[in-house]
């Protein structure tokens, strides 16, 4: 029980400080000819959202694909038409995921 005793003080002390005099200084903020600032971190970051989310759209494809085989020869309408429509979803969400990258790659791309 100490441990947390002495976290909910360390809190109590971190929450009951005063903050600092003032507002913050935006004085010295001043565009940027270079474009956007980190921008190759943020282009890493939404590429790799990309790639993952492609990545589980085309899982959940091959899934429907398989299912609908399935319920097809199982003679399962109801299956069958559930896995037609996550292979529509995903190819939807496929088509959205690209479009975004796209244009989160031309956004950061312009100067």
């Amino acid at each position: 029980m100490s441990i947390y005793h002495e976290m909910t003080h360390q809190v109590g002390l971190v929450l009951a400080q005063q903050p600092p005099p003032g507002g913050p200084d935006f004085g010295n903020i001043t565009p940027d000819s270079k474009g956007v600032p980190k921008s190759g971190v943020m282009y890493t970051i939404a590429q790799v959202l990309l790639f993952f989310g492609l990545g589980i759209c085309f899982v959940v494809l091959i899934g429907g694909i398989v299912v609908w085989v399935g319920g097809h020869m199982a003679g399962g309408m109801h299956l069958s038409q559930n896995a037609k429509t996550n292979m529509v979803r995903a190819a939807l969400g496929g088509i959205l995921l690209t479009s975004a990258g796209a244009v989160w790659t031309w956004i950061v791309a312009v100067n």
